[in-house]
């Protein structure tokens, strides 16, 4: 039988009484549910408690915590409840911490979410800030002719890799280099154009910067991320200008990558927390004076590209989360639809091959092999795909080396 006297006394060792002691036992719940920031030797302080801060911590044999805590709440229920079996306090005091673990939960998840929401919306006033404030659109004048053609261009252009500096016995790549290749592929796409009279222009862009997931791309990058980003959006923004007097139309989508993202731990970042996102908001400024360029949104899925040219279901994903085995299956069940052609990067080489009638093409990267490919015993040219579509699919798939 619990003795409310003998309690009593055993507070007065630490300078307590049973008022006190129980705004104590309030905040050290608190501070377990993480309902506040007081750590052990401010509770001590803030109640004068005549003990080691640790003494609270390890609770077990004190009033803090343990049995003579048990024992003392079994006998606040009972006075308060008017229950006198002890077994009925057993299940009431049960019943009462079932309570409170998932009055915890709840809280810890809530929290959770706010302290998400609040990284998001910083993440958005950063794009507002660098896009609405920083970005003038292109003022360049253009000068094509609509015509009619019975092919359409799907152009790759993924793992960029932004930022990156590479000398190694396999490749060279800097920002200089970079700002070559993307005029080359331009080149060739433009030479292709020609040669196919193509009308329209898809333009599918993954993965812009070289990021900080790996220790050597940190060491290897001799930009931060936001010069990286404003760099190559700068690259793109001219190549598309360039692009706009031999197409009726451009469509641009994006399918981020995971060298984008702003956090080193996957684990860490959250969804949409990847520079990639940002490219379409730069793009939609840079490019708002150019009626015949379209900056396209991921409606459906953020990290999907979908969308149709002459009849054909066109999906893209960066290919970090896919494979060319199980893409198709994926997407179909996915979303119900079964497309015709999917185009994945991440694996750093051209290929392609048909999976249940699918083409899946897989293109290269415009870095080629850098320190952190190499020390894994991978090297790769640098390279990228253009494909050629029809109203019956892929006509012919254009295997572009950048180097």
């Amino acid at each position: 039988m619990f003795n409310i006297e003998k309690f009593k006394e055993e507070l007065s060792k630490y300078g307590l009484t049973l008022e006190t002691y129980d705004k104590i036992i309030t905040d050290i719940d608190s501070k377990i549910d993480g309902e506040n920031d007081y750590d052990w030797s401010e509770i001590k302080d803030k109640y004068g408690i005549n003990c080691n801060s640790d003494t609270i911590r390890k609770s077990s044999s004190t009033p803090f915590g343990g049995k003579m805590r048990s024992e003392y709440e079994k006998y606040r229920i009972g006075l308060n409840k008017n229950i006198s079996n002890d077994s009925e306090l057993d299940v009431k005091i049960q019943e009462m911490r079932r309570e409170k673990i998932k009055l915890s939960d709840a809280r810890v998840e809530y929290n959770r979410l706010i302290r998400q929401e609040a990284r998001k919306e910083s993440y958005a006033d950063m794009v507002k800030r660098i896009i609405c404030e920083n970005v003038e659109p292109m003022n360049i004048p253009v000068h094509y002719t609509l015509f009619n053609s019975s092919t359409d261009l799907l152009v790759h252009l993924t793992d960029i890799h932004t930022g990156i500096e590479i000398h190694n016995w396999k490749n060279d790549f800097d920002s200089d280099i970079l700002k070559q290749r993307i005029e080359k592929f331009t080149s060739d796409i433009l030479d292709i154009r020609g040669m196919h009279q193509s009308e329209n222009c898809y333009l599918v862009v993954g993965e812009i910067l070289s990021g900080i997931i790996h220790n050597n791309l940190r060491l290897q990058n001799n930009m931060d991320l936001m010069e990286q980003f404003k760099y190559v959006s700068e690259l793109i923004s001219a190549m598309l200008s360039r692009m706009a007097n031999h197409f009726n139309h451009i469509y641009v989508y994006t399918t981020p990558g995971n060298h984008s993202r702003i956090s080193t731990k996957k684990e860490d970042a959250l969804d949409g927390e990847n520079m990639d996102v940002l490219l379409p908001f730069y793009l939609k400024a840079r490019m708002q004076n150019f009626e015949n360029i379209t900056i396209c949104d991921n409606n459906i899925e953020p990290e999907i590209a979908m969308f149709n040219i002459r009849g054909n279901n066109i999906f893209a994903a960066h290919g970090h989360k896919d494979s060319s085995s199980n893409v198709v299956q994926n997407f179909t069940l996915m979303f119900g639809i079964k497309p015709q052609i999917v185009l994945l990067g991440h694996r750093h080489t051209n290929s392609m091959e048909t999976v249940y009638d699918t083409k899946v093409i897989q293109s290269g990267c415009v870095s080629g092999s850098d320190n952190y490919a190499t020390s894994i015993r991978k090297t790769n040219r640098p390279e990228q795909t253009v494909s050629v579509i029809g109203d019956g699919g892929l006509i012919c798939l254009y295997d572009i080396q950048l180097d």
